[in-house]
């Protein structure tokens, strides 16, 4: 991912633009970092749309956490970001530690 290196102040300054384009109803919190920003959606079930309306496309699925989730990763407007969502459909299934 390609991030514009910059100030905690610069990319701050981008979470208004990005609540702008996303809608802040849809956002619970942003996450905010020197070089990237975490969206967690109001309803993780919007989190793929979400990604998709920034641009988002590379998905990652953690399906061994309670609940699952996957994070879609990207660059958006020069910043790397990370968007939660629900996960997707897995057809592998988790395989639980032996007691």
């Amino acid at each position: 991912m390609a991030t514009i290196a910059g100030t905690l102040a610069d990319t701050t300054l981008s979470v208004r633009d990005l609540l702008d384009e996303v809608g802040d109803a849809r956002v619970k919190w942003v996450e905010v970092f020197r070089d990237h920003l975490v969206l967690h959606p109001t309803q993780r079930s919007e989190g793929a749309a979400i990604a998709e309306q920034l641009g988002i496309t590379v998905a990652t699925d953690y399906p061994a956490t309670r609940p699952g989730f996957t994070m879609w990763t990207g660059c958006w407007r020069g910043i790397d970001m990370y968007v939660y969502g629900d996960l997707r459909g897995s057809a592998r299934p988790v395989r639980a530690w032996p007691t």
